[in-house]
């Protein structure tokens, strides 16, 4: 069925656009107008105005101030002014956006309260992540860096119909730059703390008059900002090299091809956590800390190919888009928080992806009437293994607890002469998931009069999966390798459970008194089985707008428009199962530019209620070990997006940006307690200031940014509320001991300061610049974890980054 498919696509595409080409004497190759567009989001042009925005948040290309969506648009000048690396580093100054990236194979997304925070290849994400139109469905390939960026496009709000399938919280979308007929090479040096090194290096070569080079590539570098005290190792350093190879050919105006490869290299340390309990070196998290994790990296290797074809026809524009991507990840990080090999455990995640994505789409412009409709396929295989790490000294501690230190296995098999502790103990949980997902749409707007436009769309989606949990024995070849006579063992446990001249193993007596099931994932009957489970999910997904567009630089809108994500199954729990996640989104709003195009004023408010809606939770299920469950449940929210830009004079402007919300659980029970009308945890209020000044002095031009962010106090529920109380049991009754007190930087309201100060010289071919991330060098944490607080009485939280700070050079011709 998927090669006939897939054939059927490939071969439709080429007869399209035989027929399209075919079709067209069209007139010398013109440079791509996406080139030349995106100024700073807040300057001004040459006349003292406010700068146009061109995005393509309806897959086509349109003035921000005249789509009817709540955007965020970040041009590259405005990424470079915030010193931004990637994705992760524009959440803080976009509202109603969070990006939790301390890993970056396993980072976690959040617009508007809905969060994508399940990395198991059984689930999708909500917020769909785009890059020159191509999904990347999985969090592994997600947050890249930002190499020769054009723009990003943060759209707030379910994006269904004209994006597809797990953007029901909504979606970003990154733009590279093309290869354009110009020849242009660009360099940029960075040096900062923490030895800081980043060299950034662009070259775009004409071949021909129609033909096209681009390359560009990244290697970043950078020690750690944390110190383990026993150690005395860095933790938390840096080290990625990524690139990419565009090819451009564009025989004609009308026509377009643009053939892509992006590599990424990245090799860097795992996520270091910070003890807070009773056992760990400090209770404080900004004190000293230890780690003893085995192995402690996070490692990725990315490549893709993408083939992007354009051809214009008079009012139609036919779009194809082709690409194949495969990664390979690997983070594996401590769980304890402690050096203490009696609480020793780590957890490590191993991925391997493949995908190939296809969508073919047809658009019409006219005076009255901009319509597109296409098809897309998606086609995903996956394998993960989800791997759990102890040392033989925890799982003695562990088997003692749980028998009231009735019988500490290992001190025993100790006692008698045998060596085994300091031995590693392992359990795996294999995943395979196999997905396609096929889609067909279409959106269409029509102006009823030159000042009313009626919007309508719809998405038809199909999604077929099929997934498999392998749980077999555990591993501990250290315990394998200690041998003695089976009377040994017989004495140790007053029964004749071995034959007495026979050697064995400590893995046998410890598989004959425990159980072969090992303790973390203990599957019962279906330990070492093969369990495959499938699944189909069909969706239906609309939008409609109404705009209004009150004079040529006032628009309003209102609009109702429809999520979806697919349904899945949990990595680590074999034969779950949970059904699609669904939200109605109604967003009315106005977008205007005033005095003379010095000031643009947007707002927005909306309301959605999601059905259904997926979220992981860390829940006792019967193992030794808590694990991370999909609990499902129904939300809504209320809020505001604000966008204001002023234009003070032709050197100085400003930008204020703020996200108002009240999002609550409708339906809700975790940790046992019902949070029904309780919050989600986001936040109120994000507000952001922005300062922009450049001044020409004839032999230069002198330039500065500074940007603060400000967000509120993290909203708590019952059931946060009990996990704090329950990590706040003191030791001595058999707790954590964590002094909440110490931690309440992790929901403290948050202040961040970037900022940037330069020169260029004249046609920009040298310049210099200081920058600062974090300038104030606030210290904040990003999460609390619990896996190990049951068991080894160990949470842990994960830090924030400090302030960055240091030079950049650059160089242009």
């Amino acid at each position: 069925m998927k090669s006939v498919i897939e054939r059927g696509l490939l071969a439709g595409t080429a007869m399209l656009w035989s027929m399209a080409a075919g079709a067209q004497t069209a007139p010398a190759p013109q440079p791509d107008p996406a080139q030349a567009q995106t100024p700073p989001a807040a300057a001004a042009d040459n006349s003292g105005q406010l700068g146009d925005i061109i995005i393509t948040a309806q897959r086509r290309e349109q003035s921000l101030q005249t789509v009817p969506i709540s955007v965020a648009a970040f041009s590259a000048a405005n990424i470079k002014a915030l010193s931004a690396e990637s994705i992760g580093d524009l959440d803080n100054f976009t509202p109603g956006l969070t990006i939790n990236d301390t890993s970056v194979t396993q980072p976690s997304f959040t617009i508007r309260g809905v969060s994508t925070d399940d990395f198991g290849i059984g689930t999708d994400p909500s917020v769909g992540i785009f890059i020159d139109g191509i999904y990347s469905g999985r969090s592994g390939s997600s947050l890249i860096f930002f190499n020769d960026i054009n723009r990003v496009e943060v759209l707030k709000g379910p994006q269904g119909t004209l994006f597809g399938r797990n953007t029901s919280a909504g979606a970003i979308s990154i733009i590279t730059n093309k290869p354009s007929p110009e020849p242009e090479m660009t360099a940029t040096a960075q040096f900062g703390n923490y030895a800081k090194t980043k060299l950034d290096v662009m070259g775009n070569v004409p071949i021909t008059d129609t033909l096209y080079l681009r390359v560009d590539g990244v290697i970043n570098r950078r020690n750690g900002y944390l110190k383990d005290a026993v150690t005395h190792d860095d933790r938390e350093r840096e080290n990625s090299t990524s690139g990419r190879i565009a090819l451009r050919w564009a025989p004609s105006a009308n026509t377009d091809f643009v053939l892509a490869y992006d590599h990424d290299d990245t090799n860097k340390d795992g996520p270091a956590a910070i003890g807070i309990s009773a056992f760990a070196l400090s209770k404080d998290p900004f004190g000293p800390f230890a780690n003893d994790v085995i192995g402690n990296k996070e490692t990725r290797i990315l490549n893709g190919v993408s083939l992007t074809a354009t051809q214009h026809m008079g009012a139609f524009t036919l779009t194809s888009i082709s690409s194949f991507k495969h990664f390979e990840t690997h983070n594996r990080e401590d769980e304890d928080g402690t050096n203490d090999p009696t609480r020793y455990l780590d957890t490590e995640n191993a991925e391997r992806n493949s995908s190939l994505y296809q969508e073919i789409r047809l658009g019409y412009e006219s005076d009255r009437i901009s319509a597109i409709a296409g098809a897309s396929y998606y086609h995903e295989r996956g394998r993960q293994q989800s791997i759990v790490t102890a040392l033989t000294d925890s799982v003695n501690r562990l088997i003692s607890d749980a028998t009231g230190g009735q019988f500490p296995i290992f001190s025993i098999l100790d006692s008698v002469g045998l060596p085994v502790f300091g031995n590693t103990f392992q359990e795996t949980m294999s995943n395979r998931a196999a997905n396609d997902s096929y889609a067909v749409f279409g959106d269409a707007t029509f102006k009823v009069t030159p000042k009313l436009s009626l919007t309508a769309g719809i998405r038809y989606t199909h999604d077929l999966k099929k997934f498999s949990w392998f749980n077999g024995p555990y591993s501990a070849p250290g315990l394998d390798a200690i041998k003695a006579p089976g009377a040994l063992y017989n004495a140790i446990l007053g029964v004749p459970a071995f034959p007495d001249d026979v050697l064995f193993s400590a893995s046998d007596f410890f598989g004959a008194t425990i159980g072969p099931n090992g303790l973390i994932f203990d599957e019962g009957a279906l330990e070492g089985v093969q369990f495959t489970r499938r699944a189909s999910f069909s969706d239906v997904s609309p939008r409609f707008v109404v705009q209004y567009d009150a004079t040529p630089d006032v628009h309003l809108y209102a609009s109702a428009s429809r999520g979806y994500k697919a349904g899945g199954f949990n990595s680590v729990q074999v034969n779950s199962f949970f059904e699609p996640e669904k939200v109605w989104n109604f967003e009315g709003g106005i977008k205007s530019e005033l005095f003379d195009r010095h000031v643009r004023f947007n707002l927005s408010g909306y309301y959605f209620k999601y059905s259904n809606r997926q979220a992981l939770s860390l829940e006792n299920t019967g193992g030794a070990v808590p694990q991370y469950i999909t609990l499902s449940g129904d939300s809504e929210a209320y809020g505001l997006d604000l966008d204001t830009q002023f234009v003070i004079s032709r050197d100085f402007s400003m930008t204020g940006t703020a996200g108002l919300i009240d999002s609550k659980w409708v339906k809700r029970t975790e940790q046992g307690i019902d949070i029904s009308g309780q919050p989600t945890g986001e936040p109120v209020f994000r507000g952001i200031l922005g300062l922009h000044y450049k001044h020409d002095t004839g032999n230069g031009t002198i330039f500065g940014d500074a940007s603060y962010s400000y967000t509120s106090r993290q909203r708590l529920n019952d059931a946060a509320r009990a996990i704090n109380a329950f990590i706040a049991i003191p030791a001595a009754a058999g707790g954590a001991g964590v002094d909440l007190s110490k931690i309440d930087r992790l929901w403290a309201p948050r202040n961040i300061v970037n900022a940037k100060i330069g020169w260029r010289s004249p046609g920009e071919r040298y310049s210099i610049a200081l920058f600062a991330e974090n300038l104030l060098n606030e210290k904040y944490l990003r999460t609390l974890n619990t896996i190990t607080a049951d068991t080894f009485h160990t949470p842990y939280v994960r830090r924030d980054q400090p302030g960055f700070y240091g030079i950049e050079l650059g160089l242009k011709f």
